[in-house]
């Protein structure tokens, strides 16, 4: 093989590597960091279920104030005016954004079913591509209107 042929497979393996390190996660091959845009099939990283739901920053409803929920079911404390909700009343709470579990970015996030359910159904960080589902599938619902309704109980269904 001529020393040109030689330098240009060098350089091509090289280019190739860097191409491809950004998105790979490091934990072994294959382990690649790509999203739903990027491949058209899910993103890699990410969760379903409401025991999932990422860090939720909501307003307190007395004082206005920034209130972190980190887990879907610890209580809701505004560590400002003390005002204390049970993590069953965050429906009725505004939610300001949701907090990417990965990279700590705003994720984007919404509601497929607004006028069946009062929750943030999914969230995508636009940073790392971290997607989370409140539940994939409404298939297995047993309801008059096959979505079901209100906040789970911990421990239990939507995921």
């Amino acid at each position: 093989m001529s020393d040109t042929l030689r330098a240009l497979i060098r350089l091509s393996r090289a280019a190739g590597r860097r191409v491809i390190k950004p998105l790979q996660r490091g934990d072994g091959p294959n382990k690649f960091r790509l999203s739903a845009v990027d491949t058209a099939t899910t993103t890699h990283d990410g969760d379903s279920g409401w025991a999932s739901r990422p860090p939720a920053i909501l307003e307190c409803p007395r004082c206005e104030s920034e209130v972190l929920q980190h887990h879907a079911f610890d209580d809701i404390d505004c560590p400002r005016c003390v005002a204390e909700l049970d993590y069953d009343e965050f429906p009725e709470l505004s939610l300001l954004r949701l907090t990417c579990p990965v990279c700590r970015s705003e994720m984007t996030h919404g509601q497929r079913h607004p006028e069946v359910l009062d929750i943030v159904e999914w969230a995508t960080c636009d940073g790392c591509r971290y997607h989370w589902e409140f539940r994939h599938s409404y298939a297995d619902v047993e309801s008059e209107s096959g979505v079901p309704t209100g906040l789970p109980e911990p421990g239990g269904g939507a995921d």
